[in-house]
């Protein structure tokens, strides 16, 4: 991820994970989001949720990682900006719109409070989305 000053950035949380994503990777933030159910897909996918007439697969990243408490009661979806495909992340909660200084940022995340903040990586999920979905069909 290349990271330059002046940029904005999301703080958003998981659980009590925190992470970092720019502020133009972000379409919408969905506070008591509906999430609706789909058959016959990986558990983490949670299912769909509609976003100004679109769909976006809804991703429970914690179950993606297998971890053991992967259930979020927080009905909040950040629904990411992308060209090329239309899918979400369940998270706990937002934490703050940050605009870090330059030597706040790193190759791993920015400095907030005394520590480093990872970027998340969209095109990780994107990545793991393509092969499940892939596979499933074969």
């Amino acid at each position: 991820m290349q990271a330059e000053a002046n940029d904005s950035y999301l703080i958003f949380t998981i659980h009590k994970r925190l992470y970092a994503i720019k502020n133009t990777n972000v379409q919408e933030i969905m506070h008591s989001a509906k999430i609706h159910p789909l058959p016959f897909v990986p558990d983490y996918i949670e299912g769909m949720v509609n976003c100004r007439g679109l769909p976006y697969t809804v991703v429970n990243l914690l179950k993606i990682e297998k971890e053991e408490n992967s259930e979020i009661s927080e009905p909040t979806v950040l629904v990411f900006r992308r060209d090329d495909d239309q899918f979400a992340l369940h998270i706990s909660g937002i934490e703050l719109f940050f605009e870090p200084e330059e030597e706040d940022i790193t190759s791993e995340g920015i400095k907030y409070k005394s520590r480093i903040i990872p970027f998340f990586d969209i095109d990780a999920i994107e990545t793991t989305l393509c092969q499940d979905l892939r596979e499933e069909e074969l």
